[in-house]
């Protein structure tokens, strides 16, 4: 349940942040509440607690029930957390995020990249580089060819442990130690 817990609130952070991160503690104690109730719990703004709440469940991870006041004829939305299909969301992440990986390896395998070596400064394409005649556009130092081996290295590694967590491929087969005999 804790990793469950935690992927909600890595999902939460990146949907609303921080205080997407409250309204989802706030949820998880309460169990059911309205938007108002939690604003108050949270202290964040009602209008920002609703905005949080929606995103939410437009990523299905909360839904409401509404009833209506016989007495006023308003209707009220009680919120919850809704875990369900929290596993197949963080399956479909995980395979956005291997898409996106297999795109910039793709760009960096494929592309010839320069830079001044100035740290902040832009690394450039090979036809960005020829138009500013191969120095940098903001110090006009001469630009070098840039060593992105060790981005396709990380690349590549996250990819293979992305494909592993999702299934796509087997796990590589530990390499045992040969004991030794004097």
């Amino acid at each position: 349940m804790a990793r469950r817990n935690k992927a909600l609130l890595e999902i939460a952070r990146d949907i609303g942040g921080d205080e997407a991160v409250e309204v989802i503690k706030a949820l998880e104690k309460k169990g059911e509440a309205t938007d108002e109730e939690l604003a108050e719990i949270t202290g964040i703004r009602v209008n920002t607690v609703r905005k949080i709440l929606y995103a939410l469940y437009d990523a299905k991870l909360a839904d409401f029930k509404r009833i209506r006041d016989d007495e006023t004829g308003w209707y009220y939305y009680y919120w919850h957390i809704e875990t369900k299909r929290l596993p197949e969301i963080i399956k479909a992440r995980k395979m956005q995020e291997l898409e996106k990986l297999k795109k910039m390896l793709q760009e960096e395998t494929n592309e010839v990249y320069y830079h001044c070596g100035t740290p902040g400064h832009p690394k450039l394409t090979f036809d960005e580089a020829f138009e500013y005649g191969f120095t940098c556009p903001i110090c006009g130092e001469i630009l070098h060819e840039y060593d992105n081996s060790a981005i396709i290295e990380e690349l590549k590694k996250r990819i293979e442990e992305l494909e592993i967590e999702l299934g796509l491929r087997k796990a590589p087969k530990s390499k045992s130690k040969k004991s030794r005999r004097k």
